[in-house]
């Protein structure tokens, strides 16, 4: 895939950086959570917790620096403001996480634990999203996608120079993860960053193995909002024959 010119793709600088530095001393660094970034940056997996990319009601994730400036993306999800209702529903019927009890740290930690599962699956099946790194607790490292330490922005607010190729991409990655075993369960315009490679999924904790009940509604569900969001750019796919596309072996 092309490099793209737009210049949409990238939230102005001083948005992103100067803006959310004033906002750095945010809910989720509770006492615990300092202590776990401590024990990661002695294990040097970064030197620095630089300032938040995006901000949510389950989690919060900032850029952090390692030592030869690379950057990461550190994801620390809330144990005081999670939804452990709606997360113990993307968690049943996965064998990874059998026997969890309800205790709400248990539940954020399985949490983290099954983002970072869900990301090495699409590591391995060739599907882009971030490259996961470490999880430790509540607290997830994984790749940064951007470029000179500024974030590259969602499907929502770019929208797409290449709408035809940039579905089928999208569409391809559905399929390797479905082969993989994994549907994704909440993909959209939110949960797509628009890389200069080509569109990444993120936000993989909602991902469901496909022994979950409702993996295949998951599975509909995601496809058909890939479908209406692209609808915009005048492509007008059948859901059905998608959906069969998909699945093929």
């Amino acid at each position: 895939m092309g490099q793209r010119e737009s210049t949409k793709k990238r939230p102005d600088r001083e948005f992103k950086v100067v803006k959310p530095e004033r906002k750095i001393e945010s809910g989720v660094f509770d006492r615990a959570t300092l202590l776990l970034l401590s024990r990661m940056v002695n294990k040097k997996v970064f030197q620095t917790v630089d300032f938040p990319i995006s901000t949510g009601k389950e989690a919060d994730v900032f850029r952090a620096t390692r030592l030869n400036d690379e950057n990461l993306a550190v994801k620390i999800f809330r144990i005081e403001t999670s939804s452990f209702r709606k997360m113990e529903e993307y968690l049943q019927g996965d064998p990874r996480f059998g026997g969890i009890s309800n205790n709400k740290f248990d539940i954020v930690n399985a949490w983290a634990r099954k983002e970072f599962k869900n990301l090495k699956i699409c590591e391995l099946a060739g599907v882009r999203a971030p490259r996961p790194v470490i999880s430790m607790g509540n607290v997830l490292v994984m790749e940064f996608l951007g470029e000179n330490g500024v974030p590259f922005s969602t499907l929502d607010k770019t929208g797409s120079l290449q709408p035809e190729q940039d579905l089928q991409m999208l569409l391809e990655d559905v399929k390797k993860l479905y082969q993989a075993g994994l549907v994704h369960s909440d993909l959209s315009q939110y949960n797509v960053i628009m890389d200069d490679r080509g569109p990444y999924m993120i936000d993989l904790g909602q991902g469901v193995v496909l022994k979950h009940p409702r993996a295949e509604d998951f599975l509909r569900r995601d496809i058909g909002n890939l479908l209406k969001y692209f609808e915009k750019y005048g492509i007008e796919r059948d859901l059905e024959e998608v959906i069969s596309l998909v699945k093929e072996g």
